[in-house]
């Protein structure tokens, strides 16, 4: 169940950050987009986290720690976190809570879809270098680096691309399987 006041604030938050992007929200078709897409990203999230609660998976405290104390060190220490929880108003035990549904969604994910089948072809990371480049080039960019600078890159970025395609696959499915009532 998703309660109007949540899609509400996810909807205004939503607007928020296209509006921080300089996305005109005020046109009808954009604004229409965006509900759609908050929408389906409510039913996702119930979706993930109902299968997250049937396959049982919590995160333990220690994987919890150790995901904390990687943001820790990332913020640049205790002060720094504290001044940025506080800029996002949030508390370190929601940071932590955070953390936990992260963990679990992750699991989740990595328990249904197939991340060893994914293969990147020296083809792939050679058409995505010219299409980059070309990009760069149109851009004005007259200083492009080699393709043997960026080729590791590149296959993680493609590598990336066809997990989340395989995610949102996955949770395609997920849908064709539920049944989604939308009511007023």
């Amino acid at each position: 169940y998703i309660s109007k006041a949540v899609y509400d604030s996810q909807l205004a938050t939503a607007i928020a950050s296209f509006k921080t992007q300089g996305i005109d929200v005020e046109k009808a078709e954009t604004l229409s987009q965006i509900k759609t897409q908050v929408l389906n990203d409510l039913i996702s999230n119930v979706l993930v986290t109902e299968g997250i609660a049937k396959a049982g998976i919590k995160p333990t405290a220690n994987e919890i720690e150790t995901q904390f104390q990687a943001i820790l060190k990332q913020a640049g220490g205790a002060e720094a976190l504290k001044t940025e929880l506080a800029k996002n108003n949030l508390t370190e035990g929601q940071l932590r809570e955070n953390i936990a549904k992260q963990l679990a969604v992750q699991t989740y994910l990595l328990q249904n879809i197939d991340v060893k089948s994914i293969t990147v072809s020296k083809d792939e990371i050679a058409q995505f270098y010219a299409d980059y480049s070309k990009a760069q080039k149109d851009s004005g960019n007259k200083t492009i680096p080699k393709l043997a600078d960026l080729s590791d890159q590149i296959k993680q970025q493609i590598t990336a691309n066809k997990q989340q395609t395989l995610v949102n696959n996955f949770i395609a499915s997920l849908r064709e399987k539920a049944k989604v009532e939308i009511s007023q």
